[in-house]
């Protein structure tokens, strides 16, 4: 139901239909007022005779065009009428008005480039901005205004049914508001530590008519006594946009998701499923004037700015479950953990919730920065599922709760979801009845993967709710298990009846594999950490498992070849022998002795200090050196170099290489046995300090956190195998970068820039289509700004962001 309109608009719109008339009028006029326009623009016949005025407005009109001086010219004082819409009574006469008329011209001219908007979809605008202007500026001038959108794609908003592009401007089947008129998000300014996507007003034309001759028509509409009617918020209010602004699930739409988080090729997949899946209506839409017969081979010949205006063709509940199913088949590649975000447009959120959609190994979801939100969620949905007036239903609740106390069955339940885990209250309420599992699948948008196991289902619900993806692979469990194993055949070689050889050996090839894994890993990780400027990097605090690697073994490569060594090695091939690895650590911790005896020469400039680290007392940069490990407590160093020295004396002492060269000849012998022995310790003491030093690879996660009434606040932070740090807030460290608190991430207890527990901590970065997109990003611009203009509320580097 929508608000009750003021009486003068519900007496101009008595009809529904004018109602909805009247809003698609608007819509055409918000196009026109936020275009960008030349100075030789002029106004077409076509747009021109489409527009008719209501007496209200042929007053007006006839004023402008008829006064003694200054007289407006007709088909811009017709225009200035319909962008007013109205003052106490409308303008525009609905019923002659031609709208299609109307759409027809506004596409020519945008199809021509007479009418202009910025591109504001995936990275191509940000980069030219980049390649245009050294500086961070908030305006561009008319002539930047001309010359940008000259390297740009034509732009593609939309504003309720009718969306830009370059294809002109077409009629979606979904009504959505994307659009930013002449604003865009184009650069990020100096400060390494703001990650904010700063915004440029783009200039149109003050010269052309239209706009020329506007004051001196608002002079035209008169000091009227009574206050004019708003038209425009009348539009919102018949479409109820403020109730539709507390909506939790419906507000969201996937076109900023689609626009900065899919590559081109990927683009080109969705909408070719588009083309193929919804019943030949995307065919019809534009078969007037492409021909699509292949779809693959259609869209193989569109840029991103044409198949992003062909995606917003579509209705947005089969887009969205396109995305589901292209992540489903793989067509999309979403790797386990990863979860795709808008990048440039990732502050524009839908409604009070602050909407976002996210895509994941789960599909497409819009989730909100309100903790509580999907807890809140969970509860709905899930009490929606029973009718508590059904006794039936009622009492079949009570039984699946019935280890839950309280007076009244609503009661029992509000308990329920209080205590229990957010999992086990869907495999309890949802998942022994099917009608539930396929009425929530309903309301969730959950189309794919609806055969899968019971626990894959509750992943999937549990995602769409809005949970956070928790991936509890421990990538090094299979090595412990190997390892356990190996100890238990090695002791039980001691007495009769231990199993064959043949188990052992096939054990043991296992076993080598995953330890070089285990030490490649760590070895690059290790150096990565210790030697890369994290400071600095376009992904600060960010470990890329494929990039990143690269970029830590090359520290390895350079510290080796440093090294006095009679023998070369090459930590840049890509099959790596044990020795190799064992080595590696000894000469990562040569080079960072060496780095520390000549540490002037890593001194950064204080001018590439963070702003606030120059002006603030109160927050501190403690990065001053480019290389991380001399920025670290002396204990801390001089512990990691001597932990990194005993790592490689001691598998060199267990033998561990000569073992595993020589296992395949194995025989249970008291010497064979104990050599085994001897090296499976060496390796477990080794790699429990990798871990204990949190150079291991493993994530942690929050497991606890404790706020008081003064402020402050301590995070728990849980490894597999019982490795523990807590990191307390407030302090002078957190708007480094690092990661945010209530995300997994690689920690460092080792690695101590300040007593007693600040520590490096990593945010891991997942190896895509998506993170290859984005892989140089941000591009830093010089800033214009005053110290005045920063904010000192909540610096944007944070690691505890206000909701």
């Amino acid at each position: 139901m929508t608000s009750e309109l003021p009486t003068d608009i519900a007496r101009a719109l008595p009809s529904q239909p004018q109602k909805e008339r009247f809003v698609e009028f608007v819509d055409l006029m918000r196009v026109l007022a936020d275009c960008v326009i030349a100075n030789d623009y002029t106004i077409s016949d076509e747009l021109n005779s489409a527009i008719h005025l209501a007496p209200a407005g042929d007053q007006v009109f006839t004023k402008a065009v008829t006064a003694r001086a200054d007289k407006i010219p007709p088909k811009e004082a017709r225009l200035l009428c319909a962008l007013a819409i109205g003052q106490q009574d409308l303008f525009i006469d609905l019923e002659k008005t031609d709208l299609t008329a109307l759409a027809a011209a506004i596409s020519e001219q945008i199809r021509k480039d007479e009418i202009r908007f910025p591109y504001e979809f995936g990275r191509k605008s940000y980069d030219v901005y980049a390649e245009m202007f050294e500086e961070g500026q908030a305006v561009l001038t008319y002539s930047e205004t001309q010359r940008f959108l000259d390297a740009t794609p034509a732009g593609v908003q939309q504003y309720g049914r009718f969306v830009t592009g370059p294809f002109g401007l077409l009629r979606s089947r979904s009504t959505r508001q994307v659009h930013s008129g002449r604003r865009i998000q184009a650069f990020h300014c100096s400060d390494t530590m703001c990650d904010l996507v700063h915004r440029v007003h783009l200039s149109t034309s003050d010269a052309a008519g239209i706009n020329a001759h506007r004051d001196r028509f608002n002079s035209f509409l008169g000091d009227d006594d009574k206050k004019p009617n708003d038209w425009f918020s009348a539009a919102d209010e018949i479409r109820d946009v403020p109730a539709i602004m507390f909506s939790d699930a419906h507000v969201g739409v996937a076109a900023t998701l689609v626009g900065d988080g899919l590559s081109t090729d990927e683009l080109r997949a969705l909408v070719a499923h588009l083309l193929d899946t919804t019943s030949g209506e995307l065919r019809s839409d534009v078969e007037d004037f492409l021909r699509v017969d292949a779809a693959v081979e259609t869209v193989g010949a569109l840029d991103h700015a044409q198949l992003m205006q062909f995606a917003l063709l579509a209705r947005e509940v089969p887009l969205r479950e396109a995305l589901d199913a292209l992540v489903e088949s793989g067509e999309i590649t979403v790797p386990s953990g990863e979860v795709r975000r808008p990048v440039v447009n990732r502050d524009r959120r839908s409604g009070a919730f602050g909407l976002m959609p996210e895509l994941g190994v789960h599909g497409l979801r819009f989730a909100s920065p309100d903790e509580g939100f999907a807890m809140l969620r969970l509860r709905h949905e899930l009490g929606s599922l029973t009718n508590l007036e059904d006794l039936e239903e009622a009492e079949e609740l009570a039984w699946q709760i019935r280890d839950i106390e309280g007076e009244t069955l609503a009661e029992r339940l509000d308990t329920f979801f209080r205590v229990t885990d957010p999992a086990e209250c869907i495999e309890r309420l949802v998942m022994p009845r099917r009608v539930h599992v396929t009425e929530l699948a309903r309301r969730l948008g959950v189309t794919q993967g609806l055969s899968g196991s019971d626990e894959e289902l509750v992943a999937r619900f549990l995602w769409k709710l809005g949970y956070p993806l928790h991936d509890e692979e421990d990538p090094r469990a299979e090595f412990w298990r190997l390892h356990q194993r190996l100890s238990g055949l090695a002791k039980a070689s001691h007495t009769p009846g231990s199993r064959e050889t043949e188990e052992f050996l096939g054990t043991a090839s296992k076993f080598f594999r995953e330890l070089e894994r285990y030490l490649a890993e760590s070895l690059a990780f290790s150096a990565w950490a210790l030697r890369h400027d994290h400071a600095t990097d376009p992904n600060p605090f960010e470990y890329g498992l494929e990039a990143d690697h690269a970029r830590g073994m090359s520290f390895v490569q350079e510290a080796a070849d440093q090294a006095d060594s009679v023998m070369t090695f090459d930590y840049l091939s890509d099959k790596l022998d044990l020795y190799t690895l064992i080595r590696g650590f000894e000469f990562l911790a040569k080079s960072l002795v060496a780095i520390e005896a000549r540490s002037d020469d890593y001194l950064r400039s204080e001018t590439d200090f963070p702003a606030y680290a120059r002006g603030s007392e109160l927050k501190r940069f403690p990065f001053k050196y480019s290389v991380p490990y001399l920025n670290l407590t002396a204990r801390a160093r001089e512990r990691l170099s001597e932990q990194m020295r005993e790592i490689s004396r001691s598998l060199q002492r267990g033998k561990v290489n000569d073992i595993r060269n020589e296992h395949h000849h194995y025989r249970k012998t008291a010497s064979g046995v104990e050599q085994i022995e001897s090296a499976l310790r060496e390796i477990e003491i080794s790699l429990r300090t990798l871990e204990a030093a949190g150079l291991s690879l493993v994530e942690f996660r929050l497991e606890d956190a404790i706020h008081d009434r003064w402020g402050r606040s301590e995070y728990y932070f849980a490894a597999p195998r019982g490795a523990r740090h807590v990191v307390t807030r407030p302090s002078g460290y957190d708007w480094l970068g690092l990661p945010e608190l209530d995300l997994p991430q690689y920690v460092a207890p080792g690695a101590v820039f300040a007593e007693p527990n600040e520590v490096l901590r990593f945010r891991r970065r997942i190896d895509s289509p998506y993170t290859q997109l984005w892989g140089d990003y941000p591009v830093r611009r010089r800033s214009r700004s005053s110290a005045l203009s920063q904010s000192g509320v909540e610096h944007s580097g944070a690691e505890v962001r206000n909701t």
